[in-house]
């Protein structure tokens, strides 16, 4: 089931600069949380690992699909100075768009080939195996890399604590990164597990936060 009933709370928080992460709603928002996104994971193995070539198109291309599906749940959000973004949506949600359909098809035939949809379905299989049923996932998470300075990263990860709090839902988070995992140690979350990715020389790591009684 899709969670809609406490959104507009979330919303209506911002407004109030109650919360340090505002919903990418208008489309310059969006393109800024994409622009922001693609600039600091597209060269990420964790994102690319789907393509036969390393082009940058094809880096880019895989890295929109996962952003706009997203997007296609709500769940886009830019920190309070514009200089962060993530993607973020509660785990249940599953509203797609043929817009994004399309995308994939391109990624397919153009990039990563026949052989990665079964790839991918069966890496997909294993992450939503180990993630919880009820959660709010953080899939996304970058800043500006121009921009010095930890503000951006503060705001996303306060923003998301709050909104996940508001519904009464964990956040999970993957990483691959040995760095990002001791961030997100540091941060409070708990690793609940570690897998090896199937067709990478990767292992995932998977966190969790409860929101606080």
């Amino acid at each position: 089931m899709i969670r809609i009933g406490p959104l507009p709370r979330v919303a209506h928080f911002r407004c109030h600069k109650f919360l340090p992460l505002k919903r990418a709603n208008k489309i310059q928002e969006i393109d800024r949380a994409r622009q922001i996104l693609t600039e600091a994971l597209k060269d990420s193995l964790g994102i690319h690992w789907v393509l036969k070539q390393k082009s940058e198109l094809g880096k880019v291309l895989a890295l929109e699909v996962l952003f706009y599906e997203g997007a296609d749940k709500d769940g886009v959000y830019l920190s309070d100075d514009n200089n962060g973004a993530v993607v973020f949506y509660d785990i249940s949600d599953s509203r797609r768009s043929k817009q994004n359909a399309l995308r994939k098809f391109k990624l397919v035939l153009r990039h990563s080939g026949f052989l990665s949809v079964y790839r991918l379905l069966r890496y997909r299989k294993m992450i939503s195996s180990t993630r919880p049923k009820q959660a709010m996932v953080g899939f996304l998470v970058g800043t500006d890399r121009s921009v010095k300075g930890t503000k951006a990263i503060f705001d996303i990860h306060q923003g998301m604590q709050e909104i996940a709090s508001n519904l009464k839902l964990p956040i999970c988070l993957e990483t691959t990164l040995p760095r990002v995992r001791r961030l997100y140690q540091f941060a409070g979350y708990t690793e609940y597990a570690s897998k090896t990715h199937p067709y990478a020389d990767l292992e995932i790591y998977f966190f969790i936060k409860h929101p606080k009684k």
